[in-house]
């Protein structure tokens, strides 16, 4: 991937990490989705699997992240999930169908065209609206199925399975970093960090945020990023400081491509119980499901459910039962995109 200056700033660093989340790399362009369950189907250009009814299914943890204290939530029937979260192309297709609906476009496409090799990569900065049109058009296409966003109890159910899993594949992550080489199971802040110590380590980069101790500053990633044995990253935002790798000029770079997500897929051994994929980081997944938030700017609000942390988010953020994020609907964000759930009648 090449660093390219700047274009466009979709949203200031100061609200990307406070939505965030608290604060070997597999391949990041198109590459064509891994093969998903048995037990799928194809419908209007998605592919489903199948996820069963619980009804007596209970959160992991409460919205404060306390294990053992979650809600009861019944998934009175079952139902169908995307496969894989809603890419660039999928999402442009809709868009060239409905040419005059003000529906958005993302800011780091360009000129309203998909980014060339981000073709099969989720799809971000897309509001909660907007996610609900697409999926009316999807039902549209497809007689005898309704297309919607999960509630968040579908989106957990699924993605820890009947094991209640921490990570969608166990219960541990198995992330290694060792001479310089990171294996992974999905797509974290760690994969980033990796990517830039690896290609860009000598290279300066400039603390560009006004605010922070040391604007104007520059030193060499490697001195700003550092990634442990078992993939953990320091290094990457001081908010006390407006420092680490976030607030630099190389970030702002990067920003302004979508980011250091990976083609949808990409990471097979990342695959839910039930066949889907990347719901361990890549990108946050909308919910349809209305929370009181405990963290970022939206702590204390009543707005979306989002899940599944994020290329930017930390390795706590991407387990299955992370809780307490949320966006305003009304928003689109550079680390939020979102996988359909689908009824048949």
């Amino acid at each position: 991937m090449t660093v390219v200056p700047p274009h466009q700033q979709p949203l200031g660093r100061r609200k990307l990490f406070r939505i965030a989340g608290a604060g070997a790399v597999a391949s990041l362009l198109g590459a064509a989705p891994a093969v998903a369950a048995a037990d799928s189907v194809s419908v209007a250009g998605q592919t489903l699997v199948s996820a069963p009814a619980d009804p007596d299914f209970v959160f992991t943890a409460d919205l404060s992240n306390t294990t053992g204290a979650g809600e009861a939530s019944p998934i009175a029937a079952p139902y169908w999930l995307g496969a894989y979260q809603v890419t660039n192309a999928q999402y442009a297709a809709f868009l060239d169908d409905n040419p005059n609906a003000g529906y958005t476009v993302p800011s780091y496409w360009d000129d309203g065209t998909v980014p060339a090799g981000k073709e099969q990569h989720p799809v971000l900065q897309v509001a909660l609206a907007d996610t609900g049109a697409f999926c009316d058009w999807l039902t549209g296409q497809a007689d005898g199925w309704t297309f919607r966003l999960p509630t968040e109890a579908e989106w957990e159910s699924a993605a820890r399975g009947p094991d209640s899993y921490a990570y969608p594949w166990g219960d541990t992550a198995g992330t290694t970093y060792t001479d310089s080489v990171l294996t992974s199971r999905y797509n974290y802040n760690a994969v980033c960090a990796a990517y830039y110590l690896a290609d860009y380590g000598s290279v300066e980069a400039t603390y560009d945020e006004p605010d922070s101790t040391r604007y104007g500053e520059s030193e060499p990633v490697s001195e700003i990023l550092t990634v442990s044995a078992t993939g953990g990253v320091t290094g990457w935002i001081y908010h006390d400081t407006w420092t680490g790798f976030v607030y630099t000029d190389l970030f702002d770079a990067l920003m302004a491509t979508g980011g250091l997500t990976s083609a949808v897929g990409a990471y097979a051994d990342g695959v839910s119980v039930y066949g889907a994929y990347d719901m361990a980081g890549n990108c946050f997944e909308w919910t349809s499901s209305v929370v009181t938030a405990t963290n970022g700017q939206e702590a204390g609000l009543d707005v979306n459910a989002v899940r599944g942390g994020s290329w930017y988010a930390t390795l706590r953020s991407c387990t299955t039962h992370y809780r307490g994020e949320g966006r305003d609907g009304s928003g689109g964000y550079p680390t939020v995109g979102f996988r359909v759930a689908a009824d048949q009648s």
